[in-house]
C-alpha cells in the first residue's frame, strides 16, 4: 500500500501529475491519496478514481471547518469500499458528530467562502514573505506556507515572545533545514503574524 499526501504536509505542495500517475501505474497494491487539505488546493485526484481501479481517496472535514469533530470519509470503487467497510467498527462515529457533519454539509457555501478567504490570505502572506530579506517562501496549495529563514530557532523564539506561535520544523528532515511552517489565519491574525515575523528577523540579524 502506498500513501500520497496531496497536498503534502508540511511543504503544502502538490506532487507532479506525471509522477503520481507513474507511481500508481507501477504500484502492486492500493494507492491512497490523502487529500486532507483539498479545500485549499487547485487540483484533486477525483479523475484518477475513474482511470485506476486500485486508488482510494481520503478526505476530512477537519479542514472544512470542523477540526474538533474528527469526521473523515473515503472515496473509491464500490468493491474496494465494501472490503474496507468490513473492518469498520459498527459505532465508529457518534450521533453528535454525524449531526455536526450533516449540518456542515447543509452550509457548504459558508465553508467555501472561508476556504476562498484563506486562499486569498495565503497569497497575501506569500507576497509579503517574498519581500522580506533573507526569507524564502515556497508556493503553497494548503492552508499553510513553508518558509526558510537564516535562524529558525531564533525567529521562532522571537515570534513566541510576541505571542505568535508558528511551527519550527527545521529539525524534522535535512531537506527542511531552516524551515518554519506558518498557518494561514484570519486577516487580522495574519497581519500580526507578519509584523512579529519581521521584528523577529530583525532581532536575529542584529
Amino acid at each position: 500500500m502506498i500513501w500520497l499526501a496531496y497536498p503534502n504536509n508540511p511543504t503544502a505542495s502538490l506532487w507532479d501529475d506525471a509522477t503520481i500517475d507513474a507511481i500508481i501505474e507501477a504500484a502492486p497494491g492500493l494507492v491512497v491519496m490523502d487529500e486532507a487539505y483539498q479545500p485549499f488546493a487547485s487540483k484533486d485526484s477525483l479523475g484518477r478514481l475513474q482511470r485506476y481501479d486500485h486508488v482510494l481517496l481520503m478526505r476530512t472535514m477537519s479542514k472544512f471547518g470542523l477540526a474538533g469533530v474528527r469526521i473523515g470519509y473515503l472515496i473509491g470503487r464500490k468493491a474496494l469500499i465494501a472490503e474496507v467497510d468490513k473492518l469498520r467498527p459498527p459505532f465508529n462515529i457518534s450521533v453528535l458528530n454525524c449531526e455536526a457533519a450533516l449540518f456542515a454539509l447543509e452550509h457548504t457555501d459558508e465553508y467555501a467562502r472561508q476556504a476562498t478567504l484563506i486562499r486569498s490570505e495565503r497569497g497575501r502572506i506569500y507576497a509579503a514573505l517574498q519581500a522580506l530579506p533573507g526569507v524564502t517562501p515556497f508556493p503553497s496549495e494548503a492552508n499553510m506556507v513553508l518558509v526558510r529563514v537564516p535562524d529558525p530557532a531564533g525567529v521562532f523564539a522571537g515570534m513566541k515572545a510576541r505571542k505568535v506561535l508558528i511551527k519550527n520544523i527545521s529539525g524534522l528532515h535535512p531537506l527542511l533545514a531552516g524551515c518554519l511552517r506558518i498557518t494561514v489565519g484570519t486577516p487580522e491574525e495574519n497581519t500580526l503574524m507578519l509584523a512579529a515575523l519581521e521584528a523577529a528577523l530583525q532581532e536575529t540579524a542584529a
